[in-house]
C-alpha cells in the first residue's frame, strides 16, 4: 500500500508542475498575463516530487551506486561494505529529519504564511521531514534485505581457500 501511495503522490506532483508551466506559458504568450502564485506552487510540487522520489528510487534500486570499490572487495566482504554504505546513508537520511523537523516546528511557532499562496509556510515544507522518515524506512528495508541476502556466488569458495 505504501508503494501505491508513493507512485499517486509522485504522480500528483508530477501533472501538477506540467499543468502549471503549461498553463503559466500559455497565459503568458498568448494573453499577456499569468498566475501570480505559478512558481511557488510549482517549486512546492517539485519538492514533492524530489522528496517521495529519493525514497522511491532505494526502494526500486534506482539510485546511481557508487560501487565500484565494492565490486573489488571480495565477495565475502561486498555484503558488509553494501552495509556500511547503507548505514551513512541512513544516518544522513536521520540527520536530515531532525533537522527538518526542527524546520517546520519553528516555522509552525512563528505562523509565516506562504507569499503568493497564502496557506501557512510549515504546511508547505512538512514534505521535507515526511520525505526523509520515508528514506530512512526505505534504507532499514534495504539494509534487512542486504543482511538477508543468501551468500554470493563464490563467496564459500573464498572464504575456505
Amino acid at each position: 500500500m505504501l508503494n501505491r501511495i508513493e507512485e499517486i503522490l509522485l504522480a500528483t506532483s508530477l501533472a501538477i508542475m506540467t499543468l502549471l508551466a503549461a498553463t503559466q506559458v500559455v497565459l503568458r504568450y498568448v494573453f499577456d498575463t499569468g498566475l501570480v502564485w505559478s512558481l511557488e506552487a510549482t517549486s512546492l510540487a517539485f519538492a514533492w516530487l524530489i522528496a517521495i522520489g529519493m525514497a522511491m528510487c532505494v526502494r526500486d534500486n534506482g539510485h546511481i551506486a557508487t560501487d565500484l570499490l565494492i565490486k573489488k572487495l571480495p565477495a565475502h566482504w561486498r555484503r558488509y561494505a553494501d552495509l556500511l554504505r547503507q548505514a551513512i546513508c541512513l544516518a544522513y537520511a536521520m540527520l536530515m529529519l531532525a533537522g527538518s523537523s526542527i524546520l517546520v516546528s519553528r516555522l509552525f511557532q512563528l505562523g509565516h504564511y506562504a507569499r503568493d499562496i497564502g496557506v501557512p509556510k510549515w504546511l508547505l515544507t512538512v514534505v521535507l521531514p515526511i520525505g526523509f522518515a520515508l528514506l530512512g524506512f526505505r534504507l532499514v528495508q534495504l539494509m534487512v534485505k542486504t543482511w538477508r541476502a543468501p551468500t554470493p556466488y563464490g563467496a564459500q569458495k573464498e572464504a575456505n581457500e
